[in-house]
Parts: structure tokens; sequence; C-alpha cells
């Protein structure tokens, strides 16, 4: 009886004891390991670009600036318990994927109270020359596709697009050309790995050595000029020469965005600007097109300062970004001063910065370094 009477004196106690109790064994012991084993199977992983132009995240290959404020994603396609279609598991609503907009009703972000978190490993890839073969005219055959872990990301779904090379040492800064690989994996443990899949990567080549355009690639330009586009082929490989006749069909080298030489990054900045009818990799077809806005410019070595033909110091207010400076046989383009030294402000000097490939890759020079003079400054219409 008295058992009896405990129990109905306290059967709202106990019955309260029996619900924590449960619920404690439950989020403690069971539910971590449902969390893991109920989960979606990973099938494949896709990176995406979302820009504040665009509604959806997509993974075409876009040319973004700055002002589009680009945002890596991934996008993980899985298949729930139950389900007969694979559901697309992404920070963003609507998504372009292959060309295709995916049903809304398959896209949703992924549930890390029901499932254990998926965790996102970010690598970039990066074309170069193989060793040895550096002064070789260009072959596809002579390219390897280079992938670094970006150790530095946190392990999550989204990333301020950032292309800063990492397979040379010369250029490097935040615009150019990369592309990235991500593997998406669920661990039981510290070491133990239950689910991966991964992005398409550098292990993606055709029988001829060109990288498959389903890794995902973005260009990322300072501005949509001549200047910018230029600047938005960093960290292709460079090689000496490449002969595109060899390439009437396409998939040169270039348009693949795999290698350039010193003058295709200019044809091709001038392309990518409308004028296709520039040659590639042709200077004298680059030339053509060339409006001469000053000429005769050479170093005052006294005064140390470029002046033209008649002798008069060359105003830098006279000279826009992106202006072509060549002398007929080597090109670059004006990219702004470089001293702020008195006396040289708003005058061109060997400080100034060209932009230039000097059997390196393109980057800022400097004007003394490899334009004496006389050359020409222009501009194509």
């Amino acid at each position: 009886m008295k058992l009896k009477d405990f129990l109905k004196d306290n059967l709202l106690l106990i019955l309260l004891t029996i619900l924590i109790g449960g619920s404690g064994f439950y989020f403690l012991v069971l539910h971590p390991k449902f969390r893991i084993t109920h989960a979606p199977k990973l099938l494949k992983a896709v990176v995406v670009v979302k820009t504040n132009k665009l509604n959806y995240a997509t993974n075409e290959r876009l040319l973004v600036t700055p002002g589009d404020d680009p945002v890596l994603q991934a996008v993980v396609i899985a298949k729930k318990q139950g389900d007969s279609e694979p559901t697309y598991f992404s920070v963003s609503k609507h998504l372009k994927i292959d060309g295709k907009m995916i049903p809304e009703d398959r896209i949703e972000t992924w549930d890390t109270f029901k499932w254990k978190d998926v965790r996102i490993l970010w690598f970039k890839i990066e074309p170069v020359v193989k060793p040895g073969k550096e002064s070789q005219p260009f072959s596809y055959q002579n390219i390897q596709y280079k992938s670094q872990f970006q150790y530095n990301w946190p392990l999550q779904w989204t990333h301020a697009l950032d292309v800063n090379g990492f397979a040379n040492t010369y250029p490097r800064q935040n615009f150019g050309f990369m592309r990235f690989r991500i593997r998406a994996e669920i661990k039981k443990s510290i070491v133990n790995v239950v689910q991966k899949c991964y992005s398409p990567g550098p292990d993606d080549v055709d029988s001829d050595n060109i990288i498959s355009s389903d890794v995902f690639g973005v260009q990322y330009a300072p501005a949509k000029t001549p200047f910018g586009y230029a600047v938005s082929l960093f960290n292709l490989a460079f090689v000496p020469s490449i002969d595109f006749s060899r390439y009437p069909g396409g998939k040169d080298p270039v348009s693949e965005r795999i290698a350039v030489d010193s003058v295709s990054y200019f044809t091709e900045a001038m392309r990518m600007a409308g004028h296709s009818e520039i040659i590639q990799g042709n200077i004298d077809s680059l030339l053509k097109h060339i409006q001469i806005i000053i000429k005769g410019v050479h170093l005052d070595k006294k005064k140390e300062v470029y002046v033209d033909k008649k002798g008069n110091p060359v105003k830098t207010s006279r000279l826009k970004k992106g202006m072509f400076i060549t002398d007929g046989k080597r090109i670059g383009m004006y990219a702004g001063e470089g001293s702020f030294a008195v006396g040289k402000l708003h005058v061109l000097t060997p400080d100034d910065r060209v932009l230039y490939a000097p059997s390196l890759p393109l980057y800022y020079e400097e004007f003394g370094s490899y334009f004496e003079g006389p050359f020409s400054i222009g501009e194509v219409r």
C-alpha cells in the first residue's frame, strides 16, 4: 500500500523524471547516432557563384567585378531517405546549374538539427607549365593543373570570392581567373569520415589534357573595361608563344582559360571588349586598330620625365588607364602613377606603372624598366 500511495502521490514527478531522463538519453545517446545514420546520402557537390545582379546562384562561367559583390557558394546534391529524387542543399533559394533552373521544391538548406553537419573543404586549381617545359612552344601536354587546399578558409558553405593565385609567386592579387573545387563530408569523429563527395576537379581532363568545363571557374576583373579584361587574365599559365593557327575551330588555350602569352593578354582583352576583328595573339592586328594620341614619347634623362616629340612633358592628365603603350614591337597598357615624389606628380616618369608582360606574367611594371623610347601612346577606337 505504501508503494501504491507513493506512486499515486508522486505520479506527476515520476512522469516528469521519466520524460526528462528519456529525453536526455535520446539527445545524448540516440540523436547523435540518428544525425549520422539518417543523414541524406551525398551524391555530388557543385560550386556556384552568387552576385547582387542575379536572383539565383549559378555554376555558369561568369565575369564579375567588385561591384557585383561575388560570393562563392557550395551546393550539395543528396538523396533523403525515402525520396526518389535528389535534393539540392544550398544557402540560396534559387539555383541555375548546368544551364537549367532547379525546381524550388527541390532546394532546401541542410538541417543541422536533424542531420550531422556537412563540412565544406575548398580548393583552388591553377594551370602551370610543367617544370623544364617553360621555354617550349605551347602544348596542352606541357600543362599541369595544381590544386591547393584553402586551409585558412573556414569549412563553411559560403566565401567571398578570392582568386589570389598560389602556384606562381607573381602576380598575386585578388583579380584574375581561378577554378575551384569542393569536398563535402560528414564526419563521425575527427578521423572517421562516413560520407563524402566532390565537385569536378583537376583530374577531369580529356585526352588532350584540356581541363573539363565542368570544373567551376570564375573570372574577376576590376572593371568591365579593356584594362580590366586584361587584368582578369591573371593566374593563367604564362608561355613564351602560342600558335593560334593550330586551333581554327576553337579550343585555343586563351579561350579555354588555360594559358596566355604576352600579346594575347591584350588581344583577348580587346576581343572581350567587342573588337572581334582583332586577330588573337597577333600584335600587328592589334596595332592596326590603335589610334595614336601622343607620338615620339621618350625619356628626358636629365629631367627624369617622359616628353613628347616636341620636348613637352607628358602630363598624366592626358592619359587614361588602359591606353596602349607601344614601340612597334612591344606593347603594354598605361596603369597609373607610381611615384608621388615632389616634382614628378602628374607627369609621366620612369616610376609610373605600365601593365606589361616582359617574358613574365602580366603585371604592373615600372615604365623605366622597359620603355625608354621612342614609343607611342594610343587607344583602340
